[in-house]
């Protein structure tokens, strides 16, 4: 089959366009480390979805998510007997939390943690517990306390935007 020259000059150009544009505002993702010590289980067969999209979402218009202190401390707890076997918490909390989440949605944030943690058991927390680290991880990365505790409803995650600040 016979490709024009236009046809290959503007495929060749989109290709480029493409490439170059995706390269601007890249954040590091997350990492999980296994310590010596760590409890794991059985190794868990790996599944990818070829047709998977990754989009990032600045969510600056939307008003900042709060979380309630009694919430906080239930998700520090949680942290501190679930996440703290696989990640240090200086990973969460600082300065390379607040480049790579603020202003970003709740949900986004929300999503990633209910889908892959813990690594033994994806999904295993309660809702309240997956909450309340989400909350812990506001309080410490200096989110406004407020009035009530995060849902876990779509919509409302959705509606707020992590508004964390590094001292």
């Amino acid at each position: 089959m016979k490709v024009g020259r236009r046809t290959a000059v503007v495929s060749i150009l989109a290709i480029v366009g493409c490439a170059s544009a995706g390269a601007t505002n890249v954040r590091a993702p997350l990492a999980a480390r296994l310590t010596p010590g760590a409890r794991t289980g059985a190794p868990l067969p790996l599944r990818i979805d070829p047709n998977a999209r990754v989009t990032h979402s600045t969510a600056s218009n939307l008003p900042p998510a709060t979380y309630w202190p009694t919430q906080a401390a239930v998700g520090e707890k949680v942290f501190g007997q679930t996440c703290a076997l696989c990640h240090q918490r200086s990973q969460f909390i600082g300065q390379a939390f607040v480049e790579s989440w603020n202003d970003r949605r709740v949900s986004d944030l929300y999503t990633l943690v209910r889908s892959t943690m813990p690594l033994t058991d994806p999904g295993g927390l309660k809702e309240d517990e997956y909450l309340g680290v989400i909350e812990y991880l506001l309080k410490e990365n200096h989110a406004e306390p407020g009035p009530d505790s995060l849902r876990p409803d779509t919509a409302s995650l959705r509606s707020h935007k992590i508004a964390a600040r590094y001292p």
